[in-house]
């Protein structure tokens, strides 16, 4: 190998490393306070729908969505994001465990 191609290679392998190593650090290493997918998030969400279902049968998707929106457990910091779309995947994630929920 010629000189220059050897501070060829050993420059894109320290630029190749140097990049790895910046994508590294912009990756996060805790998880967010306001992660509401959580498997411990996702069984609150379902809890809250349980009970808010369970207290008013015959509701549809919106006033359910209300009824969670107001219940006491609901912290509205931490699901900020939740929303009718995602109460819909709830539902159906939440009928994989009982598959006759509000049929």
């Amino acid at each position: 190998m010629k000189t220059v191609e050897l501070i060829m290679m050993l420059a894109f392998a320290s630029g190749l490393v140097l990049a790895l190593y910046k994508v590294y650090l912009f990756l996060p290493q805790k998880p967010l306070a306001d992660d509401d997918t959580t498997p411990e998030s996702i069984e609150t969400l379902e809890r809250i729908m349980v009970e808010c279902n369970n207290a008013n049968k015959h509701l549809d998707e919106e006033s359910l969505f209300q009824m969670m929106t107001k219940h006491h457990d609901f912290d509205p910091k931490h699901f900020w994001r939740f929303n009718e779309n995602r109460l819909r995947h709830l539902i159906t994630h939440y009928r994989l465990k009982e598959p006759n929920f509000r049929r």
